[in-house]
């Protein structure tokens, strides 16, 4: 048992002396003007740290003392894993509750309204236009951009409100802001994907489309797709909380993207230079992509899949580290 003289005779082994001799300055630690260095002193003071941790100063003695802290082992990382896992998905199911509540079919709405607004354009395409286009069925044509198109609105639309709109749930201690970022980009996904799925099974058996190609190469079109607009709606939520006017330009922003982003139309039916143009959104890529598993190659599809990655990366680095910033702007309350 250490006596508490001899915890002091640790702490202040050598008397005072200069801050750039032996002494370091640490503002945090109550009481002290400095803490000695020395090889011994520093024994004899991580001998007294069990009352420092048990009040909540470990972290700031262990800085200051040089002592290395304990990296976490598997268990604890998995641990942590499935407690974050558990607070997303129930921040998914709160967010389903709070949007769509529970009245007539409830949560069931986030699947239904994609379904109703694919069906309504592919039934107005069918009139206007005939049951096919430049060889490709009209029914096709159009599930295969508007549920695309349908997976973009959502996940950029909400952007504006993507970090204001859960500042109440960061009282929990559980709860961060990537955590509902998170459970909204994962909400939008799978519910306009499984709308997706309906209107094909749907379509399918009535016999208006035909097998998928390549259902591999549609999923991995739609995982950059919401790669790609999870990090674009980050970065304009964090845009948002530096400046509010850019929150008013959100739906004129996403009126002048559609044209660019492939929905009304393939690219090897525009003109070269058109092409070309086109070909520098990363949106156009996520449409090529997907069309190409569906309909194969019967058809050319303009994409580059190392093109449209780079800009994941880029999109989803800068909204991470943008959202860390714009988290010191956000009012909890």
């Amino acid at each position: 048992m250490v006596s508490t003289g001899t915890c002091r005779a640790a702490l202040a082994e050598t008397g005072p002396k200069p801050v750039s001799e032996d002494i370091a300055y640490r503002p945090g630690l109550v009481g002290l003007r400095g803490v000695p260095q020395g090889a011994l002193a520093r024994r004899e003071a991580s001998r007294c740290m069990p009352m420092a941790i048990a009040t909540g100063r470990d972290e700031r003695m262990r800085q200051a003392l040089g002592l290395s802290r304990r990296r976490p082992d598997i268990r604890t990382l998995y641990a942590r894993f499935i407690t974050q896992w558990r607070v997303i998905r129930a921040l998914m199911i709160r967010d389903m509750m709070s949007r769509y509540g529970r009245e007539n079919i409830g949560f069931l709405w986030l699947i239904g309204e994609p379904v109703l607004l694919i069906g309504g354009i592919i039934v107005l395409w069918s009139i206007m236009k005939g049951s096919s286009t430049h060889g490709i069925s009209v029914v096709t044509y159009a599930l295969t951009g508007y549920s695309m198109l349908t997976l973009w609105r959502h996940l950029a639309g909400h952007g504006k409100s993507l970090l204001r709109g859960n500042t109440g749930l960061l009282f929990h201690q559980n709860v961060r802001v990537i955590d509902t970022i998170i459970a909204h980009v994962l909400m939008e996904s799978i519910g306009t994907f499984i709308s997706f799925l309906f209107c094909y099974t749907l379509l399918y058996l009535l016999g208006y489309i035909e097998t998928v190609y390549d259902p591999l190469l549609m999923v991995i079109a739609w995982v950059l797709m919401t790669l790609f607009g999870g990090g674009f709606s980050m970065v304009l939520g964090a845009l948002c909380e530096y400046s509010r006017p850019i929150e008013r330009m959100v739906p004129p922003l996403m009126y002048f993207s559609l044209p660019v982003t492939g929905a009304f139309t393939l690219v090897a039916w525009l003109p070269d230079q058109a092409r070309e143009i086109i070909l520098l959104f990363p949106m156009a890529h996520c449409f090529e992509m997907f069309r190409a598993g569906f309909i194969g190659p019967r058809l050319t599809f303009y994409y580059d899949t190392g093109y449209l990655l780079f800009w994941v990366v880029v999109f989803c680095s800068a909204g991470l580290v943008m959202v860390k910033q714009a988290e010191r702007h956000m009012h909890v309350g």
